[in-house]
């Protein structure tokens, strides 16, 4: 099972380097802080304290709690959307061993332990900062959604999809790839013998079937 691929943030605070570098230190301090202790128990003092920097310099750079989330999270996506753009031939694949390697990719990073922890705090504080949901939502999925559709459209077999659906696709692309993987490992009952390779093949079997009538299985 493919777990360990996830971008982790450097080791180390930066004592020196460009406001780039820095800026990036906080933010993936940040969302380490978010993804251990939920975004209730976060706050902006531990996560100066984790980044090395004051309290201060933070709200220079962003108003709220939930404004840094945001960027933590945007930080996040920029990374994943990055690497699998990135997938050596990607272009030149067939649409189905391109969705596999996307797959294989996306799968990833959606069953690392750290992302398991985060999921399971924005669902469990979804209620007391309905904000929350939104926010994750529009910085993660519909991005990684736009990342698919645009990768759908470069294929002759599904030419005859209108751009609204293949948004709508790749929506349920991502929903059928991770949902039931990340259910059970949320519950913890994910098998040890999960074969994860084996998971992505059946979903893209599936989903090629179902957009393509069968044509591109």
């Amino acid at each position: 099972m493919a777990t360990e691929t996830t971008k982790k943030p450097k080791v180390g605070r930066p004592k020196a380097g460009t406001e780039t570098e820095r800026s990036e230190y906080l933010l993936d301090s940040a969302l380490t802080i978010f993804m251990r202790q939920g975004y209730a128990n976060a706050s902006i003092a531990k996560i100066a304290a984790a980044a090395g920097v004051s309290t201060r310099t933070i709200y220079e750079r962003y108003k709220n709690k939930a404004e840094l989330m945001l960027a933590s999270v945007d930080r996040l996506v920029d990374s994943d959307i990055s690497e699998m753009q990135g997938i050596d031939n990607l272009a030149t694949m067939s649409c189905r061993d391109g969705l596999i390697a996307l797959g294989d990719t996306l799968l990833a990073k959606v069953m690392q332990p750290d992302m398991i922890s985060f999921y399971r705090m924005g669902v469990a504080e979804a209620r007391q900062f309905p904000e929350l949901s939104d926010l994750i939502e529009n910085s993660g999925p519909q991005r990684i959604y736009q990342m698919l559709a645009e990768y759908l459209s470069g294929h002759d077999e599904l030419s005859g999809l209108s751009a609204t659906d293949r948004q709508r696709a790749a929506a349920l692309f991502l929903e059928m790839l991770v949902a039931e993987p990340r259910n059970k490992a949320l519950f913890g009952c994910l098998a040890a013998d999960w074969d994860a390779r084996a998971h992505v093949e059946f979903v893209v079997k599936v989903f090629l079937f179902g957009i393509a009538g069968g044509s591109s299985v």
